[in-house]
């Protein structure tokens, strides 16, 4: 028998196999279409999991699909390449009955990425096929690698300069990094290991909703409780070492609401990566890229002001482009929310940045929620992390709020215990849910510090407590009158409103704009408001060379632009601010840079309480007049800023109508449970968990009593005890019930380990789950109950013992491979599949190639009957060639006229995927016509896969873009 070969060429063999596979059951294959199609019945593929490939075919097609792309591979090779996936890399479980006397294979790929990162994968095959190969095949491959060594040795070579990079970025990091702007002013400053405590962090899961893949299991899960949205859980210290440590991937995005503490996270990254590695931190504030590109931006501006040059030679540079080459730099990217662009285009922007030698660096951005999810993310692919709140100490918690008021008060200790006992009362639970975000409770620590006063109710409370306290501590050395304080604010207010609504720059105030509302430097107002730190110096600009200013946190520049509007309508109709253009018209009500304004408005005590009824009001019966996307999002925004405003009359409704929307509800004549589409549920789930808590959770109370539809009551009972009111005891009891009564299995165990979730060591809950270990006759049900049981004991006897007869002797290999990777969790073991980087990289061809796939891919759908096939091939058509007209029209038509489920779900999510802007308002004439005033609210869930567009539609565009597509036949006017 002949030995196995190990080598290059077997290595190069095997690897064309495996990319071509991938190619094909990706749908990604660049080759001749009607081959192809020949093909395709007699390779068949199907993804059993976003890592598993079964194929079955014979070796000879698979012959012949490899000369579609490239040299064509014999039999033999083949032969020899699916057993070196099996026995040598370990990737391929051989399905078939009997080895021998059948030319078809069976088998099944287990892949470490998922299945349309095909760069990782390969990059990871050759790491994986590099590593196993043995000594000896290695000491021969190495002696062809003569010329190798010669050119790394090569004068060229040498002659790049010789720096010490990283303490090149350890020195322009120590000209950035903050220790505690709150308090540095004053001279009660705080290092920031002194005050810092540090948060967990959640990977947040892609939306559903975004998906391609999307199975109908899986489809259930948009109705399931609010924290399955999260992929794992980690404390600080896990980040760091399994997520930066392992460079479990190399694009990351830290997002959450103002104040979250993103920015401290990513400088305590940055101190790390220099403590702990050799790797060059690169920290970049978004706001100072002022319209360049980041590879222009890191040659013009950060290298020569790293280095203290005022040019920097050719060589250098070039030094510095293969740092990124070799993978060791860490692109710092802060605060996408305060970049000089429209926030729509945002995050796009950032996606055509990360190309060339920059796309070689590792990423790590943070953001704000509201533009990270505010519509179409050209950054998918980045893996999510969302930091934690502050908590309490409640429900196994550990108390994070005391941890940082310790800290704060180190030096008067019964300062910080008064201030704790003060939060602790029962008439304080408003503000001490507020302050779990981090800022927030800094800022209370201040104004505790020096009023030891009575604690605000909202957001906007806090803010006006603290410019107070400003005023008060600033009194001895820069003493005002009450008079010069409101004429200060008030024209803060003015600053800060005109920037957020004409500035490009919106956080980032160029000296002669101040100068236009301030007057000039040496005047009253500005000097004043440099003196006391509410405006702050940051930069130059590249372009004028003026100076550049800043507030001294954005949120306070939202605070005093929400003191500057005199009239709600502002915010509805752009109308009633008299230093506005007076033919100024937008609905800032669904513009994110609005979001914290308007609820910080709302949080305003010297509003009358008839003004914030009118418009929530206005808010909650807004009619957009074009089928209704928008009045979901005005109602959203409602439910939101009742938190704010708690005393409102339509609190119960409001609340009472997102449960609705979240949960569904029972239709008296159909006599079932309906629910709405994907967009609509998500959107209620995020509006309950940012209302009023104490009206959400009497609400939630109120709905799990009464509710007799098993799934929801499970759904609501968990969320509720676990994320709205931890260890609530209504929700306790509804799964003990739930636990008993369930008349599926599934909820009986889903309902058994959320119990346990929400309250530790329930015997009711651990009983259940070895009940249904013991006599349910479902592989799968039984593992999920063991993994559960193991989960809340990691060294129960029965969760291990049944994982392991699983993983041993379980029918489906599913089953086996998902209880081996249950086992190795619960002993706190690495899985070495998990997905870990989600880069996708399209194929690109030569531009003398293009016109004539384009061509052939035309061609292609215009003969085809299939409609799979036409959807293929115009969805091709359309990554090869954007805004390709015939793709648009073939893919838009498909939505409308098969009667295929699947298809038209695929068919969606692929016109989600290449749409462009000028394409958006056609989608919207196009499908209108399914929206129309005599649609019930019933029959919505019908129409998901074309409400999905819509809404996708409604979201990447502007209310009065939406608007007018929508009537552009009629020509009506939006009012």
């Amino acid at each position: 028998m002949a030995r196995a070969s190990y080598g290059p060429e077997a290595k190069k063999r095997s690897r064309h196999l495996l990319e071509t596979l991938l190619a094909y059951a990706n749908d990604a294959i660049d080759c001749d279409e009607a081959a192809l199609d020949a093909l395709r019945p007699q390779i068949q593929t199907r993804w059993q999991s976003e890592t598993r490939l079964v194929v079955r075919t014979k070796v000879r097609f698979l012959q012949a699909l490899t000369g579609l792309t490239s040299s064509q591979l014999t039999s033999e090779q083949i032969k020899e390449a699916l057993k070196r996936f099996a026995d040598f890399l370990e990737i391929l479980e051989d399905n078939r009955p009997s080895r021998g006397g059948s030319e078809t294979w069976h088998f099944t790929l287990n892949l470490w990425y998922k299945r349309q990162d095909t760069a990782a994968n390969l990059q990871k095959f050759d790491w994986e096929w590099e590593s196993r190969r043995p000594e000896k095949s290695k000491q021969v491959t190495a002696q062809t690698r003569g010329e190798v060594r010669q050119a790394q040795n090569s004068p060229l070579s040498s002659s790049l300069p010789s720096l010490d990079w990283q303490e090149i970025c350890r020195a322009n990091l120590n000209s950035r990094l903050t220790t505690n702007p709150l308090t540095c002013a004053d001279g009660v400053t705080f290092d920031l290991e002194q005050v810092y405590v540090p948060l967990g962090l959640v990977q947040r899961k892609k939306r559903l909703s975004d998906r391609t893949d999307v199975t109908p299991q899986e489809g259930s899960r948009l109705y399931e409780p609010e924290d399955l949205d999260i992929t794992q859980t980690f404390d600080h210290d896990e980040f760091i070492q399994q997520v930066l440590g392992n460079k479990q991937s190399q694009r990351i995005a830290i997002v959450g609401e103002p104040g979250a503490g993103k920015t401290t996270l990513l400088q305590k990254i940055a101190l790390w990566l220099l403590d702990n590695t050799t790797d060059l931190p690169v920290w970049i504030s978004l706001a100072d890229l002022q319209g360049k590109t980041l590879e222009q931006y890191l040659i013009q501006d950060w290298l020569p002001s790293a280095l203290h040059k005022l040019r920097v030679p050719p060589e250098i540079e070039d030094a510095f482009c293969e740092q990124f080459n070799q993978g060791r730099v860490w692109l710092l990217l802060d605060a996408v929310d305060e970049m000089v662009i429209e926030s729509t285009n945002t995050l796009a922007k950032i996606a055509s940045f990360l190309k060339g030698w920059v796309g070689d660096a590792t990423v790590i951005l943070t953001s704000r929620l509201n533009i990270w999810d505010g519509g179409k993310n050209a950054l998918e692919n980045f893996d999510t992390y969302c930091n934690l709140h502050f908590t309490y100490g409640e429900a196994q918690t550990q108390d994070r709020v005391g941890q940082f008021i310790c800290r704060w008060f180190q030096h008067n200790p019964a300062l910080g215990e008064k201030l704790r006992t003060e939060l602790n009362q029962p008439e304080r639970r408003r503000i001490k849910d507020t302050v779990k975000n981090p800022l927030r409770l800094a800022l209370l620590c201040r104004i505790w510090g020096i009023t030891q006063g009575e604690l605000p109710n909202s957001k906007a409370m806090l803010y006006q407590q603290f410019v107070e306290a400003i005023y008060e501590w600033k009194q001895d050395l820069f003493p005002t009158t009450e008079k010069e304080r409101q004429q200060l604010n008030k024209a803060l207010g003015k600053l800060a409103l005109l920037a957020i609504a004409r500035e490009q720059t919106k956080f980032r105030l160029r000296h002669r704009f101040v100068c236009q509302v301030l007057g000039t430097p040496d005047d009253g107002l500005f000097q004043l408001a440099l003196q006391l730190g509410w405006l702050n110096q940051v930069g130059m600009s590249e372009i004028t060379g003026e100076k550049v200013y800043a507030f001294y946190h954005p949120t306070f520049q939202e605070y005093f632009a929400a003191q500057a509007i005199t009239n709600w309508r502002f915010f509805l109709f752009g109308s009633g601010e008299d230093y506005l253009l007076s033919h100024e018209s937008s609905y800032r009500i669904f513009e994110p840079q609005w979001r914290e304004v308007i609820l910080l408005w709302l949080g305003r005590d010297d509003v009358p309480q008839i003004e914030k009824q009118e418009f929530i009001q206005a808010l909650t019966q807004f009619e957009d007049g074009c089928g209704g996307f928008y009045n979901y999002q005005a109602y959203f925004l409602a439910a939101q800023g009742i938190a704010e405003f708690t005393s409102c009359q339509q609190a119960d409704e409001i609340v009472w109508q997102l449960i609705k929307w979240r949960f569904g509800y029972f239709h008296p004549q159909k006599q079932k449970w309906c629910r709405y589409p994907s967009p609509i549920v998500e959107g209620a789930r995020i509006a309950l968990l940012k209302t009023d808590r104490t009206q959400a959770i009497a609400c939630l109370e109120k709905f799990i009593t009464s509710c007799q539809n098993e799934f929801d009551s499970w759904n609501a009972a968990y969320s509720l005890g676990k994320t709205f009111d931890p260890g609530n005891q209504i929700a306790i009891a509804s799964l003990e019930n739930l636990v008993k009564i369930a008349r599926h299995e599934t909820i009986r165990w889903q309902a058994a380990y959320s119990l346990a979730r929400v309250d530790a060591e329930n015997q009711t809950a651990i009983t259940a789950l070895i009940e249904i270990i013991n006599t349910t006759n479902n592989e799968s049900i039984c593992r999920k109950a063991a993994y559960s049981l193991g989960k809340i004991d990691s060294k129960n006897l029965l969760a291990i013992s049944t994982l392991k007869k699983i993983a041993a002797s379980a029918t489906d290999s599913s089953q086996r491979r998902q209880a081996v990777e249950n086992l190795a969790t619960l002993r706190g073991e690495e899985i070495t599949n998990k997905s870990q980087r989600k880069r996708t990289q399209t194929k690109k061809l030569s531009l003398s190639v293009l016109p004539e796939k384009i061509t052939a891919l035309i061609r292609g759908i215009s003969s085809s009957d299939d409609e799979d096939t036409k959807r293929r091939r115009a969805y091709k058509l359309a990554q090869f060639d954007p805004g390709n007209t015939i793709a648009f029209t073939t893919l838009l038509q498909l939505v409308k006229s098969t009667q295929n489920i699947s298809l038209r779900k695929r068919t969606v999510d692929n016109l989600k995927e290449i749409l462009i802007d000028e394409q958006l308002p056609k989608v919207i004439v196009y499908l209108k016509d399914y929206f129309t005033d005599t649609l019930q609210e019933h029959e919505l869930e019908s129409h998901r896969d074309d409400y999905k567009l819509m809404w996708y539609c409604a979201e990447n565009m502007t209310y009065q873009e939406f608007y007018q597509a929508w009537h552009s036949q009629s020509g009506t006017v939006i009012p």
